[in-house]
């Protein structure tokens, strides 16, 4: 009969610790690769948002500047607050008119918040754009 030294030595195929040692590996190896897939998601999901933030706050200042031209009139200096529909979400959109030290100019402010279940989440975006009055 064999002793136990000359079975060990014998016997085919992994050690319990071996095998522990394989699964830990493993176990790190897919945590790591699944917060990295997470972290991806997220990044772009902001990146989305961000985007059509932006596409919403330039719709905004491109309407201030054809209705400007559309009633011949300048544009009043004041706040306001809008929603907007897109990309499949709500915005709310807040404009401020500012004079300047020139009589012809206006300061534009624009910022786009996102709206959640009724909670404004934001600002995505802020622009700020000068609009000529009185062109012809």
């Amino acid at each position: 009969m064999p002793t136990r030294a000359e079975y060990r030595s014998k016997a085919p195929g992994f050690t319990l610790l071996e095998m522990l040692l394989a699964v830990v590996v493993i176990a790190v190896v897919g945590i790591t690769i699944s917060s990295a897939t997470g972290s991806v998601a997220s990044q772009t999901y902001n990146l989305e948002r961000r985007t059509v933030a932006h596409w919403v706050g330039q719709n905004q200042l491109h309407s201030l500047r054809i209705s400007q031209r559309a009633e011949n009139a300048p544009v009043p200096s004041g706040k306001d607050s809008t929603r907007v529909f897109m990309a499949e979400r709500d915005w709310e959109v807040r404009t401020e008119i500012k004079d300047t030290e020139l009589p012809t100019m206006r300061r534009i402010e624009v910022d786009v918040y996102e709206l959640v279940d009724g909670e404004r989440m934001g600002p995505f975006d802020h622009q700020v754009a000068f609009l000529q009055v009185g062109l012809p």
